[in-house]
């Protein structure tokens, strides 16, 4: 019946990923990116695989809606390879999320993707290609001018 398997993803799941796909695409949209219905369904599989992949498990909200909000905003973002980058970026966030631990708060790990991401011109290998530890560091010597090292023991990664 399906092309692809089903991954265990439980139909009414994927139709609350789907909706929150669907409505993330209005955020995007403003700054020229879209996903189409099958680049959603693509995606979808994408997160699943990653998911599995990373052993990870997630309940309520997708944290692929916080990575498309993260990224769609950058210049270096493109329509034509938006659904296999926000793929990849997807597949980073939560390998990183496994090397931290779930130490890092969503929202500052992807700020900490997106800045490599830009700093490297839109490279998502700058972002696949570093550890946890350079991607934070990185981070905080961007914005930590008061010295207190907050977040310094953030980074357990091994």
């Amino acid at each position: 019946m399906h092309d692809k398997p089903e991954t265990g993803l439980a139909p009414a799941m994927r139709r609350h990923f789907l909706e929150e796909l669907r409505a993330v695409n209005a955020v995007s949209a403003r700054f020229g990116l879209t996903l189409s219905e099958d680049a959603m369904q693509e995606l979808a599989h994408a997160r699943t695989r990653a998911l599995i992949d990373h052993g990870r498990v997630e309940l309520g909200e997708s944290a692929v809606r916080a990575v498309i909000e993260g990224f769609c905003d950058s210049p270096f973002l493109l329509q034509e390879d938006y659904e296999e980058t926000l793929a990849e970026l997807v597949d980073a966030f939560y390998y990183f999320k496994n090397a931290c631990g779930d130490q890092i708060a969503d929202d500052e790990l992807i700020l900490a993707m997106r800045e490599r991401y830009d700093a490297y011109d839109g490279s998502v290998d700058a972002v696949t290609g570093t550890t946890l530890e350079a991607l934070c560091r990185a981070r905080r010597l961007g914005e930590e001018d008061d010295g207190d090292g907050d977040g310094e023991d953030e980074i357990d990664d091994e």
